[in-house]
């Protein structure tokens, strides 16, 4: 007796609520040929980028540190860390309104 696993991946076209989502075309998120479209948005595409700079600024800042770098460095690996962290918390809290 094979035991199911109720977080495998299986491709199919089931709603994270556990229903199905219409095969009609002009339903929204259905693509041409009725099959829901589960593709990477430009949102996501943001979102990774601002994580990888983000986590990018805070090597570079730690790195700064540790070799003695100038204070124009720390300054500038900061800078792109806050600012990446507040657009990060700035579109959490906008896309749960």
């Amino acid at each position: 007796m094979t035991a199911t696993d109720p977080y495998r991946f299986d491709g199919g076209t089931r709603n994270f609520d556990g229903g199905t989502r219409s095969t009609d075309p002009a339903a929204p998120g259905a693509t041409r040929d009725g099959v829901a479209g589960d593709g990477v948005t430009r949102s996501d595409v943001v979102r990774t980028a601002l994580w990888l700079v983000l986590v990018i600024s805070t090597v570079g800042n730690m790195a700064a540190s540790l070799s003695g770098a100038s204070t124009r460095i720390h300054l500038v690996c900061g800078a792109v860390t806050a600012l990446c962290a507040t657009v990060l918390v700035l579109r959490h809290l906008r896309g749960r309104r």
